[in-house]
């Protein structure tokens, strides 16, 4: 596609979306991953915080998110389209029945920090009773790569129901 084509459609597109956004009320917050705390490995001396088992000696630090296990730094808040896929939906998508957690479908706005891996989603707002709380299967698609909004599918953490 030309860049005049691709800036049409996202002239056409964006507003639309946030307006649906907006309606849905569903907002979703992205979270950057903790970093992992590696115990050392075979034959070497753990660090100075850990004994020999990978136990902390000393207490860890606060968890800056702990109702969100996992969540490190938050990466900004935006609007989304949340949807959970049936069983026809998982069989297109080449997703079986072999995950045993229900995988959402999110539609986020384009503004959205998700051109890196290793987040972690929230979304809250419109029908969902409680927040929900999701781990991309995959990498962030760029619907079209028009810059319009992006899709994950995501697996609900700790969860038999979305």
């Amino acid at each position: 596609m030309s860049g005049s084509l691709t800036a049409e459609l996202q002239a056409l597109a964006r507003p639309e979306l946030d307006i649906l956004y907006a309606e849905l009320g569903q907002l979703v917050t992205i979270y950057a991953q903790q970093d992992a705390v590696s115990a050392g490995g075979a034959g070497e001396l753990p660090p100075e915080d850990y004994d020999e088992n990978g136990n902390p000696v000393n207490p860890l630090p606060d968890d800056p998110t702990p109702d969100t296990p996992g969540a490190g730094v938050p990466l900004g808040t935006f609007g989304c389209i949340a949807m959970q896929l049936d069983a026809t939906e998982r069989a297109r998508a080449g997703i079986g029945a072999d995950i045993p957690v229900p995988v959402w479908e999110v539609y986020i706005h384009h503004s959205a920090p998700l051109a890196t891996p290793g987040v972690l989603l929230v979304v809250t707002g419109g029908e969902l009773p409680a927040p929900l709380r999701l781990r991309p299967l995959a990498d962030a698609e760029d619907i079209g790569t028009q810059r319009c909004a992006w899709a994950v599918l995501g697996k609900a953490q700790n969860a038999l129901r979305g």
